[in-house]
């Protein structure tokens, strides 16, 4: 409890100190940039990495965890945002590490066609593919399409133990045999994201960062895992919590509350 409660003061702390550093960095007169005052419908496409903590059943198989995604929203006029991203997941931290015991020998070594000791690494491997809507509330009057935001959305949740090794010497694991040690669940994702979003019209460079939760109600999806011999059905409570950052490309639309035609008109 103390582990977890350290981790989130930390977050915490780290999303305080971004936050004052960008509107520090990007602080600037009101009367030489009058085009801040124009909310706009914007299209959003981002590109974000991200650091995990696994909690619930999770982190029984896997240890931190790093995400790298691409995602996409579309920001309306008065700020509300929907949009949706694809995240791989990607980690050397395995805990789950028992399922070779039926086919290892007084070594706990696995022996490869040859009569070797065959060396078997173990990664986590998977993806996040998520549905969001939120809301960007402004923090102050000069960057009206700015602040912190806050979002919502569901998904699906995928992960799996990737093994690596040789070719062509591992027949205990090879043409799909290690479908039944891999333990791939997916299902149902829930998350919820709170950070900050810098992005005004006239700026080139754009971001976000916050803290990032997710939950997923994921099922083993193999029809039998080797080492058990039984099929695993339970429902699991996979969970993961940490800080996610990204920079942000955008397509500038109209102005809040201006039709389609008007903006174009005015001009000739």
């Amino acid at each position: 409890m103390f582990y977890i409660c350290g981790i989130v003061l930390k977050l915490s702390f780290i999303i305080t100190c971004f936050l004052f550093s960008s509107h520090a960095l990007f602080a600037q007169d009101k009367s030489s940039k009058p085009s801040k005052l124009e909310l706009r419908n914007t299209v959003i496409i981002s590109l974000a990495y991200a650091r995990h903590m696994p909690m619930g059943n999770l982190k029984d198989r896997f240890g931190s965890s790093n995400t790298y995604g691409i995602g996409g929203a579309y920001k309306f006029g008065r700020n509300w945002q929907a949009g949706g991203g694809l995240d791989l997941i990607f980690s050397g931290k395995v805990k789950e590490n028992t399922m070779f015991d039926t086919i290892t020998g007084p070594s706990n070594s696995m022996i490869d066609a040859q009569g070797n000791l065959a060396v078997v690494r173990l990664y986590e491997r998977g993806y996040l593919m998520h549905f969001d809507f939120g809301k960007v509330i402004q923090l102050d009057r000069l960057h009206q399409n700015s602040g912190l935001l806050i979002t919502g959305g569901f998904g699906i949740m995928s992960h799996k133990i990737k093994f690596q090794f040789t070719r062509n010497i591992m027949p205990q694991l090879e043409h799909g045999i290690y479908k039944g040690y891999d333990r791939m669940s997916n299902g149902l994702l829930l998350r919820g994201f709170l950070g900050y979003q810098r992005m005004e019209p006239d700026e080139l460079f754009s971001f976000f960062g916050g803290i990032e939760y997710m939950k997923g109600y994921t099922r083993n999806r193999r029809e039998l895992n080797y080492d058990t011999r039984v099929r695993d059905n339970t429902l699991r409570s996979d969970i993961l919590f940490g800080i996610k950052i990204g920079v942000i490309f955008t397509i500038n639309g109209r102005k809040a509350g201006q039709k389609k035609g008007e903006e174009e008109k005015f001009y000739q």
